[in-house]
């Protein structure tokens, strides 16, 4: 059996990882599992999330399962799933985690981009979000700086942005951004 293939999307809340994820989904050629940090966290009990519980136990459980969804990522591909990664690596333990963990596999690393003041906008119009989270995220997510695409969702549709992944996926079959971070975390 041969390994899946990872497309694994980095960017603040509100910058439009889950749209193009679910647009991949419709026009991939093969099936893509949506593995998303924020689903993850939902499974966690509601008194965690609507602060019903101390902000230090939460933190402490979030932390975990965010971990947990790290090492269930090699063990879908390993059994041949495509998964698309919508996630936000503010931490940069979560990015090394994550690195040595998929680094052997395929993996399609996209930066999603776009400029704070229109993450701002749409997390005020969406109104699921907390009010500064996109701000708070934004100078953390990309401080590695390497990826093997960045997508601009500011000024591309979600299809563009997505079709802009789909020919980057088919056209290069080697990328190189996750294997470039694990060299570098060796040293």
């Amino acid at each position: 059996m041969s390994h899946g293939t990872v497309i694994f999307l980095n960017g603040t809340s509100s910058s439009g990882k889950t749209s193009i994820s679910l647009e991949l989904q419709k026009i991939l050629d093969e099936p893509y599992l949506h593995i998303s940090v924020d689903k993850f966290l939902y499974m966690l009990p509601v008194d965690y999330l609507n602060g019903g519980k101390p902000a230090d136990a939460t933190k402490e459980a979030m932390l975990k399962v965010i971990k947990g969804m790290h090492h269930a990522l090699p063990a879908l591909v390993a059994a041949g799933n495509n998964i698309i990664v919508d996630h936000v690596l503010e931490k940069r333990q979560w990015l090394e985690e994550c690195v040595m963990l998929l680094a052997d596999y395929k993996v399609l690393f996209v930066s999603v981009i776009c400029s704070l003041e229109e993450l701002q906008r749409r997390e005020r119009e969406r109104g699921d979000r907390n009010i500064g989270l996109a701000n708070y995220q934004y100078n953390l997510v990309h401080t590695h700086g390497i990826y093997d695409l960045e997508i601009d969702t500011e000024f591309n549709k979600t299809h563009e942005c997505a079709l802009q992944i789909k020919k980057c996926l088919h056209e290069n079959p080697h990328f190189n951004a996750f294997k470039t971070l694990k060299q570098g975390a060796g040293n």
